[in-house]
């Protein structure tokens, strides 16, 4: 298993996510063009990234760390991630199961992908972090079986769901796409947020413009700030993380004190 992003990921997303190209970068860096042209075709060094780091607002030494970060395992009984193709990539479900009930967050891309990951374990309930294709691919087969599907408008409308013994509140983590809810599972006895693509383990979810950059990082500071540092995080992508890891780890400053 490996990170969702590497080091060139992380800096066109920020590039992306300010307006920047290669020459207001240079500029603002003070290497040349050339230089940040080969950092965003993997081709670069400690220094050049500390150069670059400040100008697109990461952190330098999270930035130049990344390849020797993983997050610590997490084995949460009644948490289980479901990896499923998505073109080339990998795109994740996760299926909470307590009480009885059965809670899938997300579907996959492929049509009968998670239904053939699942087996006989089909869910009660699927609830949709966001409506990118490789996260709801999965909707139609489940409920053409009779599974209902909570889509995140209605999820964010609503606030809160309970499901026998689990509290799901629902936060929104627009940015990467809006709308997006996000999901605090409470009865596990260990906080839990289903954060779709606002986050992942040393990177966030690419965002089209300014704005939404900006959206991105209002949500994901005022979400993280209420989680705290002991919140397990299940990303759309990647393995799963936790507040505190994120915040010592992750390039992107998302620090809420």
């Amino acid at each position: 298993m490996s990170l969702e992003d590497e080091i060139t990921d992380v800096v066109a997303k920020a590039m992306m996510g300010l307006g920047m190209d290669a020459g207001s970068l240079a500029e603002k860096a003070g290497i040349g063009v050339a230089g940040i042209e080969g950092i965003l075709r993997g081709d670069f060094d400690q220094d050049s990234l500390r150069k670059i780091a400040p100008a697109l607002g990461l952190d330098a030494d999270a930035l130049v760390d990344l390849p020797d970060y993983f997050p610590e395992k997490q084995e949460i009984p009644g948490v289980r991630r479901i990896e499923l193709p998505y073109r080339q990539w990998t795109v994740n479900a996760w299926m909470v199961e307590a009480g009885g009930v059965k809670m899938l967050f997300d579907t996959g891309f492929g049509d009968d992908d998670v239904i053939r990951e699942l087996g006989s374990a089909s869910p009660n309930v699927v609830l949709i972090t966001h409506s990118h294709e490789d996260h709801v691919g999965g909707i139609g087969g489940l409920e053409s079986s009779g599974v209902r599907v909570i889509y995140e408008t209605e999820a964010l409308a609503e606030s809160t769901f309970d499901f026998g013994a689990i509290s799901v509140r629902v936060v929104d983590l627009s940015g990467h796409k809006t709308p997006t809810a996000g999901y605090f599972i409470e009865g596990l006895g260990q906080r839990i947020l289903v954060a779709g693509d606002a986050i992942f383990a040393g990177s966030i979810g690419r965002c089209r413009s300014t704005d939404a950059y900006g959206t991105a990082f209002i949500n994901l500071r005022l979400v993280l700030g209420e989680a705290g540092s002991d919140c397990v995080i299940l990303p759309g992508h990647g393995p799963a993380t936790t507040v505190a890891e994120e915040l010592s780890s992750n390039p992107f400053h998302l620090g809420f004190g």
